[in-house]
């Protein structure tokens, strides 16, 4: 008895413990960064209203770019009010690195998704998207920086090259790569035919032009919608950030968040920002807030999401136990 009771006073300590110390490095942190608190006092919180509009619609439409990707490539027969149920818990459980994507893994499952292809199905939506996303910065790029230079050459021949390497290098590369299984008849081996027939999938569903077009429509309308809200975030952080400026940091979000190194490029992405808000003559701390200002309003735009619909699907008394 003496033990358990000397365990739980050991946990609880190094429990108290741990969130003392958290709040004294907190407290430190906020101490020694007064321009934090000078951005967050002078916020227009009048705009949050309209982020997190826009914010919802921009988690709808991920969830249908997803949708389409799985119904046309995997040939998922999945209703429609199933899907967005699963999508939006997923993400409010994305709050916790990994949660949201192995319970999104978890209930595909159950309409025959395996594991490998769902890997897959996100591989490719995440390639097309970057590869998107920088064919319209090359062309945004032109249209309003033309004269634009980034080591001696111009802005939007980097992006615009950047755009086709990201599309041919993978494409290049898995043809080859199935060419030498098929070659060497290694394809027996169940790990190595798992790989072979994910690079096929990639493969053919670049020919799959319905599927292109529907990529290339909804990742356009993400893209116009994360330019408004990144904008209006920057607005109202810190008002006198020019159209030009508030669109290099919306580039430089935009290509961090892509290359996604850990779980929601935590730190990663914050750390970029900030460096890019210091490179445009803002400080470190403004970048660092804008990614901080953003999670949170995805954060609570997702709680909102998911409450919202499962109230929705409880007054149409829809049966599904996700």
């Amino acid at each position: 008895m003496k033990k358990i009771f000397n365990k739980i006073i050991s946990h609880n300590y190094f429990k108290y413990s741990l969130i003392l110390t958290s709040l004294i490095f907190i407290y430190l942190f906020f101490k020694d960064n007064e321009k934090i608190i000078i951005i967050v006092s002078e916020v227009e919180y009048n705009r949050i209203f309209f982020l997190i509009f826009f914010s919802i619609f921009l988690i709808f439409i991920y969830a249908h770019l997803t949708l389409t990707c799985l119904r046309k490539v995997c040939g998922i027969q999945i209703n429609t009010r199933q899907w967005y149920l699963i999508y939006f818990n997923s993400q409010f459980l994305s709050s916790i690195p990994f949660f949201g994507i192995l319970y999104r893994a978890r209930q595909l499952k159950k309409f025959n998704l395996n594991y490998d292809k769902f890997v897959g199905i996100y591989i490719l939506i995440s390639w097309f998207y970057l590869f998107f996303s920088l064919l319209f910065i090359s062309l945004e790029s032109y249209v309003f920086f033309e004269q634009a230079i980034l080591l001696n050459f111009k802005l939007y021949l980097i992006f615009f090259v950047s755009s086709i390497l990201v599309f041919l290098i993978p494409f290049i590369s898995g043809f080859i790569l199935d060419r030498y299984i098929s070659y060497f008849k290694i394809e027996k081996n169940f790990f190595i035919s798992r790989i072979q027939k994910l690079i096929q999938l990639f493969i053919l569903n670049v020919f799959n032009f319905k599927l292109v077009r529907s990529f290339f429509i909804i990742i356009l309308v993400i893209h116009i919608l994360e330019f408004v809200v990144i904008s209006e975030l920057i607005q109202s952080l810190e008002s006198d950030i020019n159209f030009k400026k508030t669109f290099y940091i919306f580039f430089g979000a935009q290509i961090i968040d892509a290359l996604n190194l850990i779980p929601q490029n935590l730190i990663i992405s914050e750390i970029g920002i900030g460096i890019l808000t210091d490179k445009l003559d803002y400080d470190f701390e403004l970048g660092v807030l804008i990614k901080i200002y953003m999670r949170f309003i995805i954060f609570f735009s997702s709680i909102l999401m998911a409450l919202l619909y499962n109230v929705y699907l409880r007054l149409l008394n829809y049966k599904y136990d996700p």
